[in-house]
């Protein structure tokens, strides 16, 4: 079988049928695991992340033979800015070589796996990195990094670096606050002038504390150029981003972000960030936070559920999102290798 790379999308254009199937077959794969649409993509989205941005690129690939429809896809990101030994691999079965949740590959399956690994490994090396990152969904329960799948990466020199779980929460109840703070909604990262600097550094906190585990990650360095550069690309992908920013007599203290994607299924948004600083932390702030985004989704976004995830060893944030009514649908785990020079 032969590597084919894929032309990026053209605006304006209709979409490639081989972005059409590979969305297709990443649904099939993730709603086969989770048994929910919010787990889903949307052919819009991976459109927008083929075009590219100053932060990243994303390279697509099919395996194909002759006469034969593609046995698989890869999509190989790189981030531009931070982790330039970094790059994202993302492997895409068809339907006919993905075996049943629980089950083991089928020797032809393994073959397919073992060539876009190879594949990912060979372009990630040529574009000068020295990291592969790569993520498996796992059922929800499913321990994350174990299975057929997981087995194979260990074979090849990837180490399980972290664990997540990942749920849907429902809307639910208004927030409690107390007399000596404010809360502003923001819509689409269009922070009022007076929150600029104390959401720059919100942001800077979460790249530093939410888990990476073994994963490497390194800081975001957040400036007033970067966040126009973000809000500039929430208008161009026509995103929805709604933001609840918490603040007291010191500036912004705390930030939840809730996104709904172009071509989301009604009614989901996903949970972004949510960070209180430290000089916050231990007043219940981060639950009243969720619970004002959740309310705000709602109200700006349209959203009656939001799909979110989170490190298996962030205790805090897994307390909060139980405490919300959060239902587990699946687990990922995400693996690292490191490649010869």
């Amino acid at each position: 079988m032969q590597l084919v790379r894929l032309d990026r999308p053209v605006p304006g254009a209709e979409p490639a049928d081989d972005v059409v199937n590979l969305v297709f077959l990443a649904n099939l794969a993730a709603q086969e695991t989770t048994g929910d649409t919010a787990s889903s993509t949307s052919v819009e989205r991976v459109q927008h992340r083929l075009r590219g941005s100053t932060e990243y690129d994303t390279h697509a690939f099919a395996l194909v033979a002759p006469d034969e429809d593609p046995a698989g896809y890869l999509l190989l990101s790189t981030p531009l800015l931070e982790d330039l030994q970094v790059a994202d691999a993302e492997i895409i079965l068809d339907a006919a070589h993905l075996p049943l949740p629980g089950t083991a590959f089928e020797p032809e399956g393994r073959a397919v796996l073992g060539q876009l690994y190879d594949a990912a490994e060979t372009q990630a090396a040529r574009l000068g990195r020295s990291l592969v990152q790569t993520w498996l969904l796992h059922g929800a329960d499913e321990a994350p990094g174990t299975g057929d799948w997981a087995d194979l990466l260990r074979a090849r020199g990837y180490e399980l670096g972290l664990a997540e779980i990942q749920g849907v929460v429902e809307i639910g109840g208004e927030p409690t606050w107390p007399a000596d703070v404010r809360v502003d909604i923001v819509r689409d990262l269009r922070f009022p002038s007076g929150l600029v600097k104390g959401v720059l550094a919100l942001y800077h906190r979460a790249s530093v504390d939410v888990p990476h585990g073994g994963l490497h990650a390194d800081p975001v360095d957040w400036t007033t150029a970067r966040l126009a550069a973000a809000a500039e690309r929430v208008r161009t992908t026509r995103r929805e981003v709604v933001s609840v920013v918490l603040s007291d007599a010191t500036g912004p203290v705390g930030i939840s972000e809730i996104t709904r994607f172009p071509g989301s299924e009604p009614g989901i948004a996903e949970q972004g960030i949510t960070m209180i600083a430290p000089s916050a932390r231990g007043h219940g702030y981060g639950l009243e936070l969720k619970k004002a985004a959740l309310q705000a989704a709602a109200a700006e976004l349209g959203a009656t559920r939001v799909y979110t995830s989170n490190a298996a060893d962030n205790l805090w944030m897994i307390d909060i999102n139980r405490r919300l009514g959060w239902r587990v649908i699946s687990g990922g785990s995400g693996w690292q290798k490191v490649l010869d020079t």
